[in-house]
């Protein structure tokens, strides 16, 4: 299906917003858009890298396999962000892509997206622009969490995996979670006892309300708070894999 870029979260935000309507409209004959179920592999790791991906909506992860035959989550793909970045310039995926719910994802083949901005100037200084930014972004994002502890890193795992305006525990404001506790626990490194202690101590602290997978954030600036600073006995550092 072909992708309507100017209603892109990625395509006709942060990447294209400065551009004329006209240019962002070209790049829709590059893109192409598929709809995919929960669990369905968009790639695997050392697949051939055949495609750049724009998450539009849903929620991906990308897993890295272990020598146990287990499986490491490495990252969480949100709406408007590009993954599959491998094939710009290697020859196969250093990671699996797998969605998490029903999600819409853009995609292109490196050389028809070489061949498109080689011809407008200006759309491949703002996707070089865009490109530094996600790299930026991913640094900073990793370096952060490396360093907070389990409250605020269980914290700020659903403040970004909660939608804003979902709050005060009324029946509409529920969200039911994409990820089970051990996929928490494998994306934030810590041990499943203890992301289960925190979201028990959130609970206590009346930040948010969990039953099961669906939840619903009771405050969230009491959350954001409890994202930025350090948590309480319980729940920090010594709850991470060692």
């Amino acid at each position: 299906m072909k992708c309507v870029c100017e209603r892109c979260a990625l395509l006709g935000g942060a990447l294209l917003a400065r551009l004329p309507k006209e240019q962002v409209a070209r790049l829709s004959c590059v893109f192409r858009t598929g709809r995919y179920r929960r669990n369905r592999v968009l790639y695997q790791e050392g697949d051939p890298a055949g495609r750049v991906l724009a998450l539009r909506a849903g929620l991906v992860k990308l897993v890295k396999r272990l020598e146990n035959s287990r499986e490491r989550i490495v990252r969480v793909v949100f709406p408007g962000e590009l993954f599959g970045l491998e094939a710009l310039a290697e020859r196969t995926y250093a990671l699996s892509a797998v969605t998490l719910e029903e999600s819409e994802v853009c995609a292109t083949g490196p050389e028809e997206l070489f061949a498109f901005l080689r011809q407008d100037a200006e759309i491949a200084l703002e996707m070089v622009r865009f490109l530094v930014n996600e790299v930026g972004r991913m640094r900073a994002q990793v370096t952060e969490m490396s360093f907070k502890d389990a409250r605020r890193k269980v914290a700020t795992f659903l403040l970004a995996v909660t939608p804003a305006g979902k709050e005060q525990g009324a029946e509409a404001g529920w969200t039911t979670l994409a990820f089970s506790r051990g996929e928490i626990s494998s994306l934030l490194e810590l041990s499943a006892e203890t992301v289960s202690r925190t979201f028990s101590a959130l609970r206590r602290a009346r930040l948010i309300e969990a039953r099961g997978r669906r939840l619903t954030i009771r405050d969230r600036a009491g959350l954001e708070k409890a994202a930025q600073r350090e948590g309480s006995a319980g729940c920090g550092r010594g709850g991470r894999r060692g």
